[in-house]
C-alpha cells in the first residue's frame, strides 16, 4: 500500500508539472508556431521519402530521422528568436524541443538495434521493449522529475528470499546487460568485416578466426557485465563445472557439433561453393554454422546437415581437389545415317562448347535401341555451376550441326526447335 502512495505523489508531481507547461504565457501563440514547425517538417519529411528511394544504411537513418530532426532544428530556430526578442523563454518550447532531440536519439537507437539483431525472431520484441523503455526515461527526464522517479523506483522493493531487491537495480541491471550485449554485438560485426576483408587468408580460416572471435568478445562482455550488476564470478565456479558436467552428458550431440564445425574449418574437406552429394541430397554448400551446413540442392531447396554428418559419414565432395567436372547427355542416332559423322558431329558441339574443357570430350556408343544407336556425349566444364548452360548450347548445336550436314535429327522423346535469329 505504501508503494501505491508513492506512485501516487509521483503523478500528482508529474500533473503540477505538465499544467505549469500549459498555463505559461503565450501558450497559444507557441502552440501555434510548434504545428506549423511540424506541417513544415512533415512535408520535408515527405519529400524525402520520396526522392530516397535505395534501402542503403544512410538513407535509412535519413529516413527514420528526418521528421523529429526537422522539428529540433525548427524549434531552435523559434528558440532563437524569442531570445532575440528579449521574450520570455517558454517551457512549452524548452519541452517540445526535448521531446523532438530525444526522438533522433531513440530512433537511431531503434535503428541499431535492428541493424545488430536482422532477421532474428526475438527482433521486434526487443526493438520495441528498448524504444518504450527509451520514451519512458525521456520523458522523465524531460519533466525534470528524474531524480524523483529514481527516489521513487529506489524506495519500492520486492524480497527474493533474503535479497531484497528495488525496481531501480532491476531496471539499471536490466539496462546494462542491454548495452553491453549491444557494444558486444558491434564489436563483433566489427571484426567479422575486417577478418573478411583479409584477402590473403583462406576463407576456412577466416571464419575460424570469425568464431573465435565472436566467443572471446561474448564472454569478455559476460565477464564485464556479471560484477556490474551484483553477481560474484567467482561464485559460479562451482556452478560452472556442474554445467560443463550436465553438457557434456546431456547435449553431447551439440557440443560434437559444434567441434565438428571447426574441424570441417581446419583441414578444409569441405568448403562454401563445393559441390556434395550425400545420400539422396546433392546441391551446393552455401554456408557453414557451428552447428551445420547449409546445402542448397539444385531444386533451390536448403537442407541443414549437422556438421557431425561430415565427420562420421562419407561424403561425395565434387570440389574438394577440382572444381572440373564432368556431366553427360543422352541422345539417340538412327542407324539410316552415317554413325562416324554423327559421331564427330557430337562430339564437335561439345568442344565448342563455351566454359568447357575441349581436349577432354568424349562420345561413346552405349547400347543399340530399336531402329538406332544410344549414344553419350560427356564434356567437362571448369565450374558446377557451367553444367546447364554447357549442356543446353551442346544440344543445340547438335541439332544446328545435323540440320547443315543433311542428317535427320536425333531421335527423342522431345521436339528441339532452333530459331534462325540472323
Amino acid at each position: 500500500m505504501n508503494n501505491i502512495n508513492k506512485l501516487s505523489d509521483y503523478f500528482k508531481l508529474l500533473q503540477t508539472k505538465f499544467n505549469l507547461i500549459i498555463t505559461a504565457d503565450n501558450t497559444i501563440i507557441y502552440i501555434a508556431s510548434i504545428a506549423m514547425i511540424s506541417i513544415l517538417a512533415l512535408l520535408i519529411t515527405k519529400i524525402t521519402h520520396n526522392r530516397l528511394k535505395q534501402t542503403i544504411p544512410v538513407q535509412n537513418i535519413i529516413r527514420s530521422t528526418i521528421f523529429p530532426l526537422s522539428v529540433t532544428l525548427g524549434l531552435i530556430i523559434l528558440n532563437i528568436i524569442i531570445i532575440i526578442l528579449h521574450e520570455p523563454r517558454s517551457i512549452l518550447v524548452i519541452f517540445a524541443l526535448k521531446l523532438f532531440s530525444f526522438a533522433v536519439i531513440i530512433n537511431l537507437i531503434n535503428l541499431l538495434v535492428n541493424y545488430l539483431f536482422a532477421k532474428r525472431h526475438y527482433t521486434i520484441i526487443l526493438s520495441k521493449f528498448i524504444k518504450a523503455l527509451l520514451w519512458i526515461s525521456a520523458l522523465v527526464m524531460i519533466t525534470d522529475a528524474d531524480d524523483d522517479m529514481i527516489n521513487l523506483l529506489d524506495n519500492i522493493t520486492f524480497h527474493f528470499g533474503k535479497n531484497q531487491l528495488s525496481i531501480w537495480d532491476m531496471l539499471h541491471a536490466l539496462a546494462t546487460l542491454i548495452i553491453i550485449f549491444i557494444g558486444a554485438r558491434l564489436l563483433n560485426r566489427y571484426s567479422e568485416r575486417k577478418i573478411n576483408h583479409i584477402q590473403q587468408m583462406d576463407t576456412n580460416i577466416r571464419q575460424i578466426m570469425i568464431r573465435i572471435s565472436k566467443i572471446v568478445i561474448f564472454i569478455l562482455s559476460a565477464m564485464i557485465a556479471l560484477p556490474i550488476i551484483g553477481i560474484d564470478i567467482t561464485a559460479l565456479s562451482v556452478f560452472g563445472g556442474a554445467l560443463g558436467v550436465g553438457l557434456g552428458f546431456g547435449l553431447q550431440k551439440i557440443a560434437s557439433n559444434f567441434l565438428s564445425g571447426f574441424i570441417i574449418l581446419l583441414d578444409r574437406s569441405i568448403k562454401v561453393g563445393d559441390r556434395l552429394i550425400l545420400d539422396n541430397h546433392g546441391g551446393l554448400v552455401s554456408k557453414i554454422t557451428t552447428r551445420y551446413v547449409v546445402l542448397e540442392r539444385f531444386d533451390g531447396t536448403e537442407v541443414l546437415i549437422p556438421n557431425e554428418t561430415f565427420i562420421t559419414n562419407s561424403i561425395q565432395n565434387q570440389s574438394y581437389s577440382s572444381k572440373r567436372i564432368r556431366s553427360e547427355i543422352l541422345l539417340t542416332i538412327s542407324d539410316k545415317i552415317d554413325i562416324n559423322q554423327a559421331l564427330d558431329l557430337i562430339k564437335q558441339a561439345i568442344q565448342s562448347a563455351p566454359n568447357t574443357i575441349s581436349d577432354k570430350a568424349a562420345v561413346m556408343i552405349t547400347k543399340l535401341v530399336d531402329n538406332g544407336l544410344e549414344v553419350k556425349g560427356y564434356y567437362w566444364v571448369e565450374q558446377p555451376g557451367f553444367v546447364v548452360e554447357a549442356g543446353n548450347y551442346i544440344y543445340i548445336q547438335i541439332v544446328k550441326l545435323f540440320k547443315e550436314n543433311s542428317i535427320a535429327t536425333p531421335l527423342t522423346t522431345q521436339r528441339i526447335e532452333v530459331v534462325n535469329r540472323d
